[in-house]
């Protein structure tokens, strides 16, 4: 079979898409890719169901069809808030968050928006 020539896929193509882990649960959407040219690897950004955001390597990826399935299984359950150990010490103020993310479709905006980008869904 001779040599069969690269496909290549821009990166918007996936943007947006679901993930899927190997128990079939949602984790959230492909929010970007990331390149690492030192190690010749790539990375999905995905927003996550639980409003946080994390970095799947392609290694990670199983298939990419109309979704991206995972090889593994995520557990994306938020961790246990950390017990203050310092009596009568103030407690930390609260972050700022810089991006928000949409409940309905799992887009990303900024922290100071009022309406999602994607689909309209009011944030506050």
């Amino acid at each position: 079979m001779p040599n069969e020539p690269a496909k290549y896929v821009p990166a918007q193509h996936f943007v947006g898409m679901q993930v899927i882990d190997t128990k079939g649960s949602l984790i959230g959407n492909v929010k970007d890719v990331s390149v690492d040219f030192q190690n010749k690897s790539l990375a999905f950004r995905v927003s996550t169901k639980a409003r946080t955001e994390l970095d799947m390597s392609w290694d990670d990826v199983l298939s990419v069809e109309d979704v991206v399935l995972l090889k593994k299984e995520l557990d994306l359950r938020a961790p246990a808030e950390p017990v203050q150990t310092v009596p009568g010490a103030a407690p930390s103020p609260p972050t700022v968050r810089a991006l928000v993310i949409c409940p309905t479709c799992g887009a990303s905006a900024p922290g100071h928006a009022k309406f999602c980008p994607k689909c309209g869904t009011s944030l506050k």
